[in-house]
């Protein structure tokens, strides 16, 4: 039987509860004091924040302009470039082929490694190799995504994991990309996220990127379903935010309908969350497009599930 709230022994019991609890946090400092220090660099932070402020006044640039220069360096598209408009180019990539595929991504790395902003950063060997790198460290090292909360220490290393990983000049460089991305950022991901799904079936590409679902499953379930993981997103801005958790449901889609969903995450209140996030969202140029595909991804599962009126998946429809 519970115990009620109002009854003396109660009252008393919590304190002490509080205390424990206190004190084994402290522990945990404690002992552990040396490791999160280097975890949590302050100078980086400071860092951070001084980049941001840097560029928080830069206007993006237009649409009509993003559109016009999209269609220019866009393989299939013809060479004279068509009146400006305010029409988006499409961000659906599956009918691209490997080659032309492999072209965009390449294009977008030699793009990259001429920018101005790119000069303060050493890249002996180019934007393209050492982002491949970056790339196989983090799916080499993926974060704990089971029974994050069982261990605080595990909370903590969850919160930094990127920091531990990539390093705080590779952390920096990444923020300074995202911050200079401007609307180019939308039809990267999807660019990106293209190559994730047809990739494997390039060998004579120039790109050598690896995304195995298996790797992008287990960050899909760090940003989905961990404290670290979640702590992350509320550092981003709401773009950013918005679209990193999109990536990750079509990534969660793809790890059910093979059955690589090993941690049983439940797509159905994630979807609806997002969906409704989208609906009053402003800064997405895709927008549209976005919520078309959530809500086909609602409708796919409403007709496998039946839905509890919270909005978990509960049991398959026999």
């Amino acid at each position: 039987m519970p115990r009620n709230p109002h009854k003396p022994g109660f009252q008393r019991s919590t304190p002490v509860i509080l205390t424990i609890l206190v004190i084994a946090i402290a522990g945990v400092l404690f002992l552990n004091w040396d490791t999160l220090k280097g975890l949590f660099p302050q100078d980086l932070a400071r860092e951070e924040t001084a980049l941001t402020r840097k560029q928080v006044d830069k206007p993006h640039r237009k649409t009509e302009v993003f559109a016009k220069n999209q269609t220019i360096i866009a393989p299939d598209q013809s060479e004279s470039p068509p009146p400006e408009s305010t029409t988006l180019p499409s961000i659906d990539y599956r009918n691209k082929t490997c080659r032309e595929l492999d072209e965009l991504i390449q294009d977008y790395f030699s793009r990259l490694d001429h920018q101005e902003y790119m000069d303060r950063y050493t890249l002996k060997e180019g934007s393209y190799e050492h982002f491949r790198q970056m790339i196989a460290s983090l799916l080499a090292n993926p974060p704990i995504v089971a029974r994050e909360t069982d261990s605080l220490f595990t909370i903590l290393t969850n919160t930094a994991h990127f920091y531990r990983i990539l390093g705080k000049e590779n952390i920096l460089m990444l923020k300074d990309v995202l911050l200079h991305s401007g609307d180019s950022l939308e039809p990267t991901l999807a660019m990106f996220y293209q190559w994730s799904l047809t990739g494997q079936e390039c060998p004579n590409a120039a790109t050598k990127i690896d995304l195995p679902l298996q790797g992008l499953y287990e960050y899909a379930g760090f940003f989905l379903n961990t404290l670290g993981g979640q702590a992350y997103l509320f550092r981003r801005d709401s773009r950013q935010r918005l679209l990193i958790k999109y990536y990750c449901l079509l990534i969660l889609d793809r790890a059910n309908a093979r059955i690589l969903n090993r941690h049983g995450i439940d797509i159905v209140p994630h979807l609806e969350s997002l969906t409704r996030e989208m609906e009053v969202a402003e800064t997405l140029l895709y927008k549209e497009q976005y919520l078309r595909t959530l809500r086909d991804l609602q409708d796919k599962y409403q007709a496998y599930y039946q839905v509890d009126e919270k909005g978990g998946a509960t049991q398959p429809v026999e």
